[in-house]
């Protein structure tokens, strides 16, 4: 009898130390947490000019402690909504169907890096936080009703409204699947977002979920419209440009800071990047696939896609993405 408890027993604590699917128990402690930071429409030479130049200290003292990836944007357009979808998902638009910032549908449920780290760990384990700049672009609207969009259709007739305006019936008629984002933002623990903020207003939201969750285990995304607004209005080689980056680099300071006050920094992987570059001194980006990932690893390679974004933070964490379905185009952009 007392030889099969005993056997009972080791079975028992074997089961408890085998890791749950997906989860990599051999994963550091110090690599718990993780944000991703996109500083929207940066172009990855004028972001290499201004570092030259001593603009953007923070990013500098990340990439030093770090390092930095040459990423190329393919399998879609260079645009907000689906550069967004491929760098949080790791999918092309294939699989989430979202191709254009005109034609998009809503990710598939499960799909997202958000919920695939809730599904890992326990949704009661980890935060997860998306606080972004944009509306539209990155927001969670439903599908448009038939009578929305034909009430804005006849707006649209009579010629008379704003640009803001404007867009917003464009955006009711193109809405007819819904935004890429209506299930993430219903999954995760803190969302803020589905409206135009500058970093100056988004800045002090980001510091307060910091504050809130940092002292536990949690992923982020935080997003910084201001350079591909800025790029939009006076164009790529302007002064307000290269300002709206270093104002996302102040920001990335304020966060770090805030990071190594709460005594959580070390535990914490910062990974910055782009949804997009910039058409080179012009006011568009119709053909910007160069972009950057920089990210306070020193295992990070030298270059890798946009797609590789995703399983990369997922297999950090913890994440066995080779588990993961639907198998991952991307790669793990870091040593394991």
């Amino acid at each position: 009898m007392r030889v099969k408890q005993l056997l009972f027993v080791l079975v028992l604590l074997v089961a408890l130390c085998v890791p749950a699917l997906g989860f990599d128990a051999s994963v550091p402690e110090n690599l718990r947490n993780a944000i991703l930071f996109s500083w929207d429409g940066v172009q990855r030479e004028h972001l290499i000019e201004c570092l030259s130049r001593g603009e953007l200290p923070n990013l500098a003292a990340l990439i030093k402690e770090g390092n930095v990836a040459n990423i190329e944007v393919t399998g879609h357009q260079t645009a907000t909504k689906p550069g967004h979808v491929q760098m949080l998902t790791g999918y092309d638009p294939d699989v989430t169907g979202t191709k254009t910032n005109a034609e998009f549908k809503i990710i598939p449920k499960g799909l997202s890096v958000f919920e695939r780290l809730e599904d890992a760990f326990g949704s009661d384990k980890i935060a997860t936080i998306m606080i972004t700049g944009c509306s539209h672009h990155i927001g969670d609207c439903p599908p448009s009703k038939p009578e929305e969009i034909e009430k804005a259709k006849a707006e649209l007739a009579k010629g008379d409204l704003s640009p803001d305006d404007r867009e917003k019936r464009v955006f009711i008629i193109q809405n007819t699947n819904g935004e890429p984002f209506y299930n993430v933002t219903r999954s995760i623990d803190f969302w803020d977002g589905e409206q135009r903020r500058y970093s100056d207003i988004n800045g002090p939201i980001m510091l307060q979920a910091v504050d809130k969750y940092g002292k536990g285990r949690f992923f982020a995304f935080f997003h910084f419209r201001d350079p591909d607004h800025e790029g939009h209005t006076f164009g790529e080689n302007s002064e307000q440009y290269t300002h709206a980056i270093i104002d996302c680099d102040k920001w990335l300071g304020e966060i770090v800071r805030k990071l190594k006050d709460l005594g959580v920094y070390d535990k914490t992987m910062v990974f910055v990047t782009s949804d997009h570059g910039f058409d080179e001194g012009k006011r568009s980006h119709s053909n910007a696939p160069q972009v950057v990932l920089a990210a306070n690893l020193k295992t990070l390679r030298k270059s890798g896609d946009q797609r590789d974004i995703t399983p990369t933070i997922l297999a950090e964490m913890g994440v066995n993405v080779s588990k993961l379905q639907p198998k991952y185009k991307g790669v793990v952009l870091t040593a394991q």
